[in-house]
């Protein structure tokens, strides 16, 4: 139901990679958690241990203004732009030493950034610098480890289904193709949590060149339901897809319910549940190896039926889909939530940590758009 996204997408300019290693020449196997559709790391910085998130759509890292372990050294305003295309003039820092696996990691920059209420369950995040200096890494929630090294041969023999990416802005774009005679380039945004969603850019191309692309379209809506750093997309039309096959590199996900966003195509961390994935920087080149390799995952998702949003003092429904129980309920997409049973929702956490049993019916009290309010039944 929500559609947060870690990403700041890229920085335009300062970018840098001057921070320091503290070995050459090593190979580290670093334990990760995967949760809810996200990369969390463990690091430790002054002897107590912190949990960053891997994501690969941030050119570099990003700290929060209630940072547990500081805010470092200020570096200056950047200008920077999220998953969505929305852009900002930040404040740029200098993140605290850290150490990672046997690995300290010193000097590493990033930008800074006003915490999204009840959206982050991790203290800072490692950004696709980590790659773009030169380590490359295999990736393997399942095993619940990430190998990391400099070495550039480490990994020549692995074997998989390979593709190039090429840098934008600083963060990696793969090609994809998701409907034969269609090719997408989509960011590789392990911050997203989806396996993959179209921009709306790519749904109207395709939809124009290859008429026969409108036998994946399901069905349409109104809303928004992505946040990046500066807050979600804008409210537009929204597609609901289901498409037949989604190749990427050779590798088919069949069956697969998605929906197109306002901002840029994306591969999300979703990929990470049907394989291990091997980054190499020198070679602009990601492998891999599916758990169960017989050409083909199905998916088999539920559609998309409704998304809740942050708004400033509260939480909205960001989209509901037409024809799903809750558009039946009268749910509709920029309606307020005031009250969940009487007990108040003043923020997205509060909607988060809501003590909702499977199969019980609650009584939302709602503020419209055209600031009426009303009750409606919701069942979780």
């Amino acid at each position: 139901m929500y559609g947060w996204s870690c990403a700041a997408w890229a920085q335009t300019h300062r970018y840098k990679l001057d921070f320091t290693l503290s070995a050459k020449n090593f190979v580290d196997t670093i334990p990760i958690t995967f949760e809810e559709g996200q990369i969390y790391l463990p690091v430790t910085i002054d002897g107590r241990e912190y949990r960053f998130n891997l994501d690969t759509g941030s050119s570099q890292g990003i700290l929060y203004t209630d940072s547990p372990f500081g805010i470092g050294q200020r570096l200056g305003k950047i200008e920077v732009q999220d998953a969505h295309g929305h852009k900002d003039s930040i404040q740029a820092v200098r993140f605290p030493s850290f150490r990672l696996g046997h690995l300290t990691i010193s000097n590493y920059s990033g930008t800074l950034h006003r915490p999204v209420q009840g959206l982050r369950d991790y203290d800072a995040i490692i950004g696709f610098d980590l790659f773009n200096k030169g380590l490359s890494a295999k990736i393997d929630v399942k095993r619940g480890w990430m190998i990391l090294t400099d070495r550039k041969k480490f990994f020549r023999c692995e074997s998989g289904y390979k593709w190039k990416y090429r840098l934008l802005r600083f963060v990696p774009h793969v090609k994809l193709s998701p409907y034969p005679a269609c090719s997408d380039e989509a960011l590789f945004d392990t911050g997203s949590r989806r396996l993959y969603v179209m921009g709306r850019h790519s749904r109207e191309v395709f939809s124009e060149k290859v008429p026969e692309f409108g036998t994946q379209i399901e069905g349409k809506g109104f809303g928004s339901r992505s946040i990046g750093n500066f807050g979600a997309e804008q409210s537009d039309e929204i597609y609901y897809l289901h498409l037949d096959s989604l190749v990427l590199g050779g590798y088919t996900f069949a069956d697969y319910h998605t929906l197109t966003t306002q901002g840029y195509s994306r591969i999300g961390a979703g990929l990470l549940a049907y394989g291990v994935l091997t980054v190499l920087p020198h070679l602009k080149t990601m492998t891999f190896q599916p758990y169960e390799d017989n050409g083909v995952s199905r998916v088999g998702n539920s559609p998309t039926e409704i998304a809740f949003v942050p708004v400033p003092g509260g939480v909205a429904i960001g989209m509901v889909r037409e024809g799903s129980p809750y558009h039946e309920w009268g749910f509709r997409a920029g309606d307020v939530i005031l009250s969940i049973d009487g007990r108040r929702i003043l923020s997205i956490a509060d909607y988060q940590n809501f003590p909702f049993i499977e199969g019980r019916t609650y009584r939302f009290h709602i503020r419209r758009a055209d600031g009426q309010e009303t009750d409606l039944p919701f069942t979780k």
